[in-house]
């Protein structure tokens, strides 16, 4: 890859905060105006949100996990321990299964679409960003942990961590909101649904 196209990516990965939440708020909006998918209180409906509600705890707990080993560090070391020494991109792959967790939790399946579509399409660049940014600070440090742990698929046989680990307070706790929005965007999916019930919002689309 050229040097012009190394700094557009790495221009396209920085905006990566400022996008997702640009398209988090299109998320809320098409769920408020759009129907439900699943008949409320059905079969499929319980079923989606119970699978929902299990990975988005999945990747509520999982991101607290990976950022209890990078709090402080992600930017001194190479950080090889716990759920680093099992994937290179934990935090990503958690958020996946979040992504995935909110689009059934939604009961919509114009958004589980939306969603996934979203992550598949930006991520991937954003994770290829961040290896190249490693790489350059890190040098062989970061090929050899590259060569040995897989990207974004877990090898749990690889795992390992030690009894002990030192962790900031302060920047974990910065973290720890932005850990749980996930859950928080469950509970307001409910709120949308009871106030769609209600006839308090009104849908404009009904979507398969």
């Amino acid at each position: 890859m050229s040097e012009q196209s190394d700094k557009l990516l790495f221009k396209f990965a920085r905006l990566r905060v400022m996008v997702s939440r640009i398209f988090a708020v299109l998320v809320v909006l098409l769920v408020i105006f759009t129907m439900p998918s699943f008949k409320q209180g059905g079969l499929t409906d319980i079923l989606s949100d119970t699978s929902g509600l299990f990975l988005l705890t999945v990747c509520s707990m999982g991101r607290l996990w990976a950022l209890l080993y990078i709090s402080g560090k992600k930017t001194q070391e190479v950080i090889t321990d716990g759920p680093y020494s099992i994937v290179r991109h934990p935090l990503y792959l958690f958020s996946f299964i979040g992504a995935i967790g909110i689009g059934l939790a939604s009961d919509n399946i114009l958004v589980l679409a939306a969603l996934v579509i979203f992550y598949l399409s930006y991520y991937p660049l954003t994770i290829l960003s961040e290896e190249k940014t490693l790489t350059k600070k890190f040098g062989q440090a970061y090929i050899d942990y590259a060569k040995r742990t897989p990207r974004f698929l877990p090898k749990l046989s690889l795992y390992q961590s030690p009894d002990h680990f030192e962790v900031n307070a302060d920047i974990f706790l910065k973290n720890l909101a932005l850990g749980m929005w996930f859950i928080w965007l469950f509970i307001l999916f409910n709120v949308i649904q009871m106030l769609q019930t209600m006839g308090i919002i009104h849908v404009l689309l009904k979507v398969p």
